[in-house]
């Protein structure tokens, strides 16, 4: 092997080049078995509890009894994890998907009564297969909105049969 002084200026950088990834690999090398005896940097989650800090954006709380019903969360909803069902009595009812929720908090910022909607600093629970989380969601927004639907079509109708029976009415006068 010919020492890198004797080699021409083009081949002397590369023999400089093989010497820097030598001494690189070198370094890595030792590195790594310096990590071998250091703590690991992880959380061993199961044994010692995760640090949540106080402005975690986790799931969100909803309390009914504040709630006016406006859905204004539903139509701030990004991802669309907040859903509104009606029955035929006119009676709402919430359902909130931790799944599809990307914690961004819009529908707080938008609910126009404070408290109704809070975002906690809990981080969500995973989702079970059992709970067919996914599926069983796209199968209730449908539902919700089908519902919705229906009860706009029946107060609707309802309407229009009473306007129908006061026009008959002012008709027999």
């Amino acid at each position: 092997m010919v020492p890198c002084r004797q080699l021409l200026p083009r081949t002397i950088l590369a023999c400089h080049a093989r010497h820097d990834e030598k001494r690189l690999m070198m370094k890595t090398f030792f590195k790594a078995i310096g990590n071998l005896f250091k703590r690991p940097v992880t959380v061993r989650y199961p044994f010692e509890k995760t640090y949540i800090p106080d402005d975690y954006r986790g799931v969100i709380d909803f309390d009914e009894q504040l709630c006016i019903w406006c859905r204004r969360c539903e139509m701030a909803c990004p991802p669309g994890a907040i859903v509104f069902s009606q029955d035929m009595q006119g009676k709402q009812t919430y359902h909130y998907n931790r799944a599809v929720c990307i914690f961004c908090k819009e529908c707080v910022r938008t609910c126009p009564k404070e408290g109704a909607l809070l975002q906690t600093n809990q981080p969500a629970k995973f989702a079970l297969k059992e709970e067919n989380i996914n599926n069983g969601w796209n199968a209730l927004f449908e539902e919700a909105v089908v519902s919705r639907e229906k009860y706009a079509a029946e107060k609707k109708r309802v309407a229009a049969e009473k306007a129908a029976a006061a026009k008959a009415a002012t008709a027999k006068q």
